[in-house]
């Protein structure tokens, strides 16, 4: 019994991968960009203009207390 014997060639290519990934991460910076300008453009009330008002008296005293003598 004998198997017939055959020869074999292993081809292994690479690149060519498409562009998919390029074009879902091109589409996400594209998408950043926007989202950034829309929200510090106001629309999204990231720059609502809303602010902290603080009161300060004009004059501040500080009394220490007298050493003892």
């Amino acid at each position: 019994m004998e198997r017939d014997r055959e020869d074999r060639t292993t081809v292994v290519t690479s690149g060519g991968g498409g562009g998919a990934g390029w074009f879902i991460a091109g589409g996400l910076v594209v998408a950043a960009i926007l989202a950034g300008f829309l929200f510090f453009g106001g629309v999204f009330g990231g720059n609502s203009g809303g602010g902290v008002n603080v009161e300060v008296p004009e004059k501040v005293t500080i009394e220490t207390p007298k050493p003892a003598e």
